[in-house]
């Protein structure tokens, strides 16, 4: 089967239809975007049902800025707890570092110039239900890019089910490893292992984890090549924790690789108690864990009719929490570059140019809170990044 969505090929290059690769964050905030300034969009997602896994997430204010543009910023809000504070605490002792502390469980940002804590499936939700709101047929699940091909007309996908689809542009939003990525330029981004692993679980905040919350609901604990952060989630219901260890015992990427109680509470065994206590208490099978790489930015992720976003074009370490917002901001960054611009090609020089500085930043800062956060508590303070640089970009302003 065909699908054509950009008709006969047009004497001018202001694209009307545009193909996303990927339903992810950034993927759905692009579609998003776009429609709202007249798009015809199709966002294919290989997964056969549309869910997220349950992460937690990190959303500062460049985010919230852009979700306010997209008028779903008040819906994000509602399930997002206040995140302007934070307590850094030494992994035994609990002396205070850096921060402050916060005992909101519930408190909501206030404004879209305050960063939020929210479940990844909740904003995906959102942003899924009002894709599909916009336009019930922009979603199409169950599609596995495997080639993308592109002339002076358009440019098409080719699916592992043989089907294809056409537009007058594409956008890769397919993460990490992504195919449209190895398609249009031949090759994944090289990555090198960065010697550390994270892992992550939810715990259901009741009467038995209490006890180990005592210094607020959003705790980083600074510990020597170890680091533990946990943050409340869901009104005040669940706590998002997540261990980030040195260690060459295990090396695979990827989302949902199982991990026993036991080997995550081997790692931290000498942390303060508060951290023990939680891990004792992560669920049994739904503990995961993955192995952290690093990629050089990219000079370029634009070739012709085919442009990158999010972790397709740019991979973060998630030290800062940087990853999901990037790709968010991408999307509003893109969809105003093709709403100004009247020639595609001029559109997406303009996006990669302001991106391609800020995504560097973004990468960069990442790996040097890793660092600093890998020294230990001794020296984090001395190491740790300005994150004044990250907070100031507003994505619905910058030059287009």
């Amino acid at each position: 089967m065909r699908a054509r969505l950009g008709g006969k090929a047009r004497a001018m290059s202001k694209p009307s239809s545009v193909l996303i690769m990927g339903a992810g964050l950034g993927g759905l905030t692009a579609a998003l975007a776009l429609m709202q300034r007249g798009f015809k969009v199709r966002v294919y997602e290989q997964a056969e049902i549309l869910i997220e896994t349950g992460a937690g997430l990190t959303l500062p204010s460049t985010s919230m800025r852009v979700f306010d543009a997209l008028g779903v910023w008040k819906r994000v809000r509602d399930v997002s707890a206040d995140a302007a504070r934070m307590a850094f605490l030494h992994y035994q002792t609990l002396e205070l570092l850096h921060g402050t502390y916060n005992y909101a469980w519930t408190q909501k940002p206030n404004s879209p110039d305050q960063a939020g804590h929210a479940h990844r499936a909740a904003i995906h939700g959102i942003l899924a239900e009002e894709v599909a709101r916009r336009d019930p047929g922009a979603l199409i699940l169950g599609r596995r890019v495997q080639h993308v091909a592109q002339d002076e007309n358009a440019v098409r996908a080719t699916f592992e089910n043989g089907e294809t689809a056409e537009g007058d542009i594409l956008i890769g939003a397919d993460g990490l490893r992504s195919a449209t990525f190895r398609s249009v330029f031949g090759a994944d981004n090289p990555a090198r292992f960065t010697g550390v692993i994270a892992i992550r679980c939810m715990i259901p905040r009741d009467k038995r984890i209490e006890p180990y919350l005592a210094d607020g609901r959003a705790v980083k604990y600074v510990g020597v090549k170890r680091g533990f952060v946990r943050y409340g989630l869901n009104n005040g219901t669940l706590v998002n924790c997540v261990g980030l260890a040195r260690t060459d015992s295990w090396r695979e990427e990827g989302w949902m690789h199982p991990c026993s109680r036991e080997d995550f509470l081997e790692l931290y065994a000498d942390f303060h108690r508060d951290v023990r206590g939680l891990i004792e208490h992560a669920p049994q099978g739904r503990i995961f864990k993955w192995a952290l790489y690093a990629r050089e930015p990219l000079s370029s992720w634009t070739k012709d009719r085919v442009t990158m976003l999010g972790d397709a074009a740019h991979p973060m370490l998630p030290y800062l929490g940087q990853g999901a917002t990037a790709a968010i901001e991408d999307a509003l960054v893109l969809a105003r570059a093709l709403e100004t611009h009247d020639d595609y090609s001029d559109a997406f020089k303009s996006y990669e140019s302001e991106r391609l500085t800020r995504t560097t930043a973004q990468m960069r800062a990442s790996e040097r809170q890793g660092e600093a956060l890998n020294r230990g508590p001794g020296e984090y303070n001395e190491l740790r990044p300005s994150q004044t640089l990250l907070s100031g970009y507003d994505p619905r302003t910058v030059p287009v």
